[in-house]
């Protein structure tokens, strides 16, 4: 009982800061903008592709120009220029983007993101809170970090009643089970009450759990405990269709 009180006291806490964050003038006029790139991206279907990038992945020779010359060259992925976001960390990254790219946003209000590194996964608490405001603006996101080299389009792999699709490494644990491990720079999230409610809940996990902010999203979603208390609807797609830069 104790344990639930705590619990419930830490979730409106990490809430109301949160929301007490986003009403600050300079918070609401950078969620504005976050809002109006959205609208520009986003597909008929409310989808927006979306990555992350700073000044050293962003610049002549780097891993953006490889990642957006995946989707020139792609099969069929051309087209989904049009709906990439790109999330500048910094003014040198956003500048680079917008001699590149005509859709970029720069954080300035938001914790700094760094690129995937094997202690800062796709969980990290920044993206937490971005992918929890995107959410809450009523957009589907495909996350994808910039090593991950666009030359087919997952979109089109995508289960319509499915609400979380990752791509990570699965492995045969026996003749009828996966486990599930690695992490494939790569998720689809549909936006409704139930997923807003998993991003709100992974912020709560990382409060509780620090040494969550090191895990996957692979990981987390093989927690069936959790998944089961949210009820979302999970699959994967296999690590090995998407081609990583820092896995070769």
């Amino acid at each position: 009982m104790f344990f639930t009180f705590v619990c419930l006291i830490l979730h409106q806490f990490s809430y109301k800061s949160n929301t007490h964050s986003l009403v600050h003038p300079q918070h609401d006029f950078e969620r504005k903008t976050l809002l109006q790139a959205l609208r520009k991206a986003s597909m008929a279907d409310r989808i927006v592709i979306l990555t992350v990038v700073n000044g050293n992945w962003a610049k002549p020779a780097s891993i953006l120009d490889l990642f957006l010359e995946s989707f020139q060259i792609g099969e069929g992925t051309k087209r989904l220029l049009n709906h990439l976001l790109i999330i500048a960390e910094d003014s040198q990254a956003f500048q680079y983007c917008n001699s590149k790219h005509p859709h970029c946003f720069q954080l300035k209000n938001f914790p700094k993101i760094q690129p995937r590194t094997p202690r800062n996964l796709m969980l990290s608490p920044s993206r937490v809170i971005l992918l929890t405001q995107i959410v809450e603006l009523g957009y589907h996101v495909a996350f994808t970090n910039a090593d991950v080299m666009w030359l087919r389009n997952p979109l089109s792999k995508l289960v319509p009643d499915i609400e979380l699709s990752i791509a990570c490494e699965l492995y045969l644990m026996d003749a009828e089970t996966y486990g599930i491990s690695g992490d494939g720079g790569f998720f689809h999230l549909k936006t409704n009450e139930r997923t807003y409610q998993f991003m709100k809940n992974l912020n709560l996990k990382r409060v509780l759990y620090l040494d969550s902010e090191h895990q996957s999203l692979c990981k987390v979603s093989g927690n069936n405990g959790f998944i089961d208390l949210i009820r979302i609807k999970v699959s994967y797609f296999s690590e090995v269709n998407f081609g990583r830069l820092s896995a070769m």
